[in-house]
């Protein structure tokens, strides 16, 4: 077994053609049964989409918490709060097995340890792997940093917008959900969740 970029674990060559299969036979069934021709054009290459697309967004399968933090490579350290905002961030819902997608928002105060911007951006792609609820991928980036630079606090937020309620139910096109979680000084000492407010809620300057 070999590893990708990010130290994760490849499957075998023969795993992930077994996987394909099912994928294009789970994509074959659906078509067939909405009473769809499986042979016209458009949907002869669907199968094959189905698969690469599939396989592509769940190739780390949910991201385990040892794998996250394996990720984090501690760095130089600053007395200072540091906040990495709009970090693209994208899942799919385990319970309609559609994808939500939105932005990320990480800030956390050092005790003796960074972690490189490039990191943090990987983090959050990584937790946000496989079937999961967006619940869950907050908890999961927060305790990785908390767990690997014992930081003095951490606070994460993700707002995104979920296909399920966009598309069934209620159909509220421009519902968001947000949620956050703070850790250390950001939630006990209200001047550092204060900082971290104003810092978050701020207009992007023009780049």
């Amino acid at each position: 077994m070999t590893n990708d970029d990010w130290g994760n674990d490849i499957p075998a060559p023969e795993v992930l053609q077994a996987k394909g299969a099912k994928l294009e036979k789970a994509a074959s069934l659906i078509i067939e049964a909405l009473g769809e021709e499986a042979g016209r054009e458009g949907l002869l290459e669907t199968p094959r989409r189905f698969r690469e697309m599939f396989l592509a967004d769940f190739s780390v399968n949910g991201s385990p918490e040892k794998a996250l933090e394996e990720m984090i490579i501690k760095e130089e350290t600053f007395d200072q709060m540091i906040l990495v905002r709009n970090v693209p961030i994208h899942g799919h819902c385990e319970h309609h097995l559609l994808p939500w997608a939105g932005l990320a928002g990480i800030a956390y105060i050092p005790n003796d340890n960074t972690v490189g911007l490039s990191k943090i951006t990987r983090l959050v792609e990584a937790a946000s792997r496989g079937l999961t609820i967006q619940e869950r991928v907050t908890e999961k980036i927060a305790s990785a940093l908390v767990s690997v630079l014992e930081p003095q606090g951490v606070q994460v937020v993700v707002e995104a917008r979920h296909m399920c309620t966009l598309m069934r139910g209620v159909r509220a096109e421009r519902q968001t959900m947000t949620t956050s979680i703070a850790k250390g000084v950001f939630r006990d000492n209200p001047e550092t969740r204060m900082e971290f407010l104003t810092l978050w809620s701020r207009t992007d300057p023009a780049l």
